[in-house]
């Protein structure tokens, strides 16, 4: 790997920066309002975008736009972490300030193409940096037509846009102008990242901050005292929601023995009801699976799955161009398999049944990602014990409320469930002696 120069977009985006920076945060923040504004001036536009050029069903993308706009009215409470305050002092003072680290780069997921990009472009302006969104090729006209609408507030080349394939793109992430990447992606995406920067150290690239949101595998737990009615409810819409192409899905389910003869019957009727069709029509609740690598990797873990004793309690695996919502009971004897060890990005769920709470908790635990999980029944041993950056407690996996941020560790990603205006500035303390 040759270390190269800034490429122009970064480069433009680090001559406007400065631009950015000089406005105080109330300033920053009152042009994070107008790009709401204008945002929501062509929702009906971008959400029309969404259905025919992402499959999303029209519900879905009418959520993820509600999403984005409420990501946009949280933003001034959530960046009031990063005002200047007073910190203790034996002499004088000292200022805790918070800056910018310059041209962050925002590299962004096909299954989120309205969310994602107002997420990381808003906070970074917010936070005082420029930003180079790089947009996926599957959905690229409805996140161009998202960041169109939030750069107008802002300076020119605040907010550039990598509009290049992944292979052409990826280079930025170690581009010596690149001061912050934060990348939305599946994990082995992210790590292939890493690995372009360890060489690019290697060679002498300067380091930078490395934000990865990657892969869910998330645990929802049904446990006795739950409320099984609204419990399969939150499992039909967290686990199938988008064709179950979001990380924070409910992709394990795990039931204790002592409700599950009650709850099954209710999760495999509320799962069966699920509209599948054409994503145009409101009634639609799963949208098609386009023939691709999640597809493939869903078709093998389905027949894995069974081949290894799992039987399958509702649905039917593909059916033409869909893949229908379907939930496969596991035996414990293969939790190895592909369908519960990996994320499956398809309406396809694995499900085990647990004697007890402390089971529950180890099961859900049993694994290298820890992004989120959601817990229906009083247990208050295995909500502390959950190993996970985003816990529900009686709620859905898909709440939506802009300040229960989403984030992870171990192989879902670094920071947990940070605000992202916060992890776009770097703490600056400044001491002046007493009397000066």
């Amino acid at each position: 790997m040759a270390l190269t120069p800034s490429s122009d977009l970064v480069r433009a985006a680090a001559a406007a920066q400065p631009r950015v920076a000089a406005l105080d945060l109330d300033e920053r923040l009152a042009r994070c309002a107008a790009s709401r504004d204008a945002l929501a001036a062509v929702a009906g536009e971008i959400v029309d975008a969404a259905v025919a050029e992402a499959g999303q069903p029209r519900r879905f993308a009418r959520r993820e736009m509600q999403s984005a706009l409420g990501l946009l009215d949280a933003l001034p409470d959530l960046a009031q972490a990063i005002r200047p305050v007073a910190v203790p002092a034996t002499s004088g003072s000292t200022l805790l300030e918070w800056a910018p680290y310059g041209v962050v780069l925002g590299w962004h997921a096909a299954n989120s193409p309205v969310w994602v990009p107002t997420l990381v472009s808003s906070s970074a302006l917010a936070a005082g940096n420029a930003v180079v969104c790089r947009p996926s090729s599957r959905v690229r006209r409805t996140t161009m037509m998202v960041l169109d609408a939030l750069r107008r507030a802002w300076p020119e080349d605040a907010l550039v846009v990598a509009d290049l394939p992944g292979p052409e793109a990826e280079p930025l992430v170690w581009d010596a102008g690149v001061q912050l990447v934060v990348a939305h992606a599946s994990s082995a995406t992210c790590k292939r990242h890493l690995a372009g920067l360890g060489r690019a150290y290697a060679q002498g690239a300067r380091l930078r901050p490395y934000i990865p949101e990657g892969s869910g595998n998330d645990a929802m737990i049904v446990l006795p005292g739950a409320d099984l009615d609204a419990a399969a409810a939150a499992a039909a819409l967290g686990g199938f929601a988008n064709a179950g192409q979001l990380c924070m899905s409910a992709k394990r389910m795990i039931v204790a023995r002592a409700v599950w003869e009650d709850f099954a019957p209710r999760l495999a009727t509320a799962v069966g009801a699920l509209v599948v069709g054409d994503p145009e029509d409101e009634r639609t609740d799963i949208g098609p699976l386009t023939e691709g690598l999640a597809r493939e990797r869903a078709r093998v873990a389905l027949a894995e799955a069974l081949d290894r004793g799992g039987r399958i309690l509702v649905g039917e695996g593909e059916r033409g161009a869909h893949f229908t919502p379907t939930i496969v009971v596991l035996p414990r004897r293969a939790a190895d398999v592909a369908l519960w060890r990996e994320e499956s990005f398809a309406p396809l769920r694995g499900l085990m049944v647990v004697d007890d709470a402390r089971e529950a908790l180890a099961l859900a635990n049993d694994s290298p990602y820890a992004l989120g999980a959601a817990v229906f029944g009083p247990d208050e041993e295995v909500v502390a014990g959950l190993r996970a950056a985003r816990v529900l407690v009686d709620e859905g996996p898909l709440y939506q409320d802009a300040h229960l941020v989403v984030g992870g560790v171990g192989d879902s990603g670094f920071a947990g469930a940070r605000p992202k205006v916060e992890q776009m500035v770097w703490a600056r303390r400044v001491h002046r002696a007493g009397g000066s």
